[in-house]
């Protein structure tokens, strides 16, 4: 399906699963965590991956068990995630003089523009230090504002909910 091929951008290789569940994962724990992953981030994730493995049976056995074994593993790798409070909340470094970083930036704008993550343009752009630049900030906010997520989320989302029109 659409949605397992954006998950699973690659294949896992005999005696190199490891490698490819740690390139999915850390791949969806950026867009998730919206920020850089950690090797802490990664090393949990990976622990994760490998109980789903040890959980879903031997990588020893056939290639259509050994796949499966792969796919409980990343699945379990993505529960965690999902669990994590990275991703349930919107965590803020608090550095004392209230400035805001590129990435905690993103987020804000992404959440205020689309009710959504920020996606991959906005999240490199942002650990590049680009949205410090006001004219980098504009083009990005220029080009979300064009994305037809900012219409639902502006428009739809916000008329519906503050001027109730969901009642009429």
């Amino acid at each position: 399906t659409a949605s397992r091929k954006q998950i699973f951008v690659c294949e896992p290789k005999p005696g190199a699963a490891a490698a490819c569940a740690d390139r999915i994962l850390a791949r969806l724990a950026r867009l998730a965590y919206r920020r850089p992953v950690t090797k802490a981030d990664r090393d949990t994730l990976l622990r994760f991956f490998e109980a789903g493995v040890r959980d879903a049976g031997s990588p020893a056995l056939s290639e259509r068990q050994r796949v499966e074994g792969f796919d409980a593993g990343i699945q379990f790798a993505l529960e965690r995630m999902l669990v994590d409070p990275d991703f349930l909340l919107r965590v803020h470094a608090d550095r004392g003089d209230h400035r805001v970083s590129d990435v905690e930036l993103a987020s804000r704008l992404s959440f205020f523009l689309w009710s959504s993550v920020p996606d991959d343009a906005l999240l490199a752009a942002a650990e590049r230090g680009e949205l410090s630049k006001p004219a980098a900030l504009e083009q990005q906010v220029r080009r979300m504002l064009a994305d037809p997520r900012a219409k639902a989320a502006l428009v739809d989302d916000f008329s519906a909910q503050w001027l109730n029109l969901r009642r009429v």
